[in-house]
């Protein structure tokens, strides 16, 4: 039990300097949107209907996040959200949630490794969503601007599965030793952080 308590301490004294050093918020409101229920009221407005209205939500999404982020692993989606800043775990799950809202048939799905337009394919795991309208399903992802309904900048290299609650706690603790190592050695070799784990929204790595 001892060891045990060494190696917690251990841990928390390697993984409390990462949170306490965390970037700012960098808050984006486009359209006046702060929220999530914001969102949905937004999309309402609008009038737009079937994947127009699917489109405007992944857009309006899209402009609300300032940072790809991963190395907020420990907020919660709607955290992200209103923070401006997450990984696809996040927004997508951010944008699931205000299609959910406005009606829409949402899967939200996950792969172990996805082919980037600008990233190399073993970059990142990655989760987007299955939104269906009249038995025509389609991939959806709040990534880029250039985004529709069914055609997305990635391409899945392993099986789609999906993402469940216990996807989401396995993949952020999968991500969050990796993401304080990096943010570690980055801080010792005195270099900015990593373009995998935080970066301006919509760029790609090797931008």
């Amino acid at each position: 039990m001892k060891r045990v308590g060494l190696v917690a301490a251990a841990l928390a004294a390697a993984v409390a300097p990462v949170v306490a050093a965390a970037p700012k918020p960098d808050r984006l409101t486009p359209d006046g949107i702060e929220t999530i229920e914001d969102a949905v009221a937004h999309c309402r407005a609008t009038g737009t209907r079937g994947w127009d209205l699917v489109d405007e939500a992944t857009h309006l999404v899209f402009r609300k996040y300032s940072y790809y982020s991963a190395y907020h692993w420990w907020e919660t989606p709607r955290q992200a959200f209103e923070r401006s800043r997450g990984q696809s775990n996040q927004y997508n799950t951010a944008l699931a949630r205000v299609l959910r809202a406005l009606g829409f048939t949402v899967r939200t799905v996950h792969a172990a490794r996805v082919r980037l337009d600008r990233a190399p394919w073993w970059h990142v795991g990655h989760t987007w969503l299955h939104v269906t309208i009249d038995g025509d399903t389609r991939d959806v992802c709040a990534s880029k601007i250039e985004n529709t309904a069914g055609d997305v900048e990635f391409t899945p290299m392993t099986p789609v599965r999906p993402f469940r609650g216990l996807t989401y706690v396995d993949t952020t603790l999968g991500l969050a030793p990796i993401a304080v190592a990096a943010t570690w050695r980055s801080w010792l070799e005195r270099k900015p952080l990593p373009r995998w784990l935080y970066r301006r929204f919509g760029e790609g790595v090797t931008e």
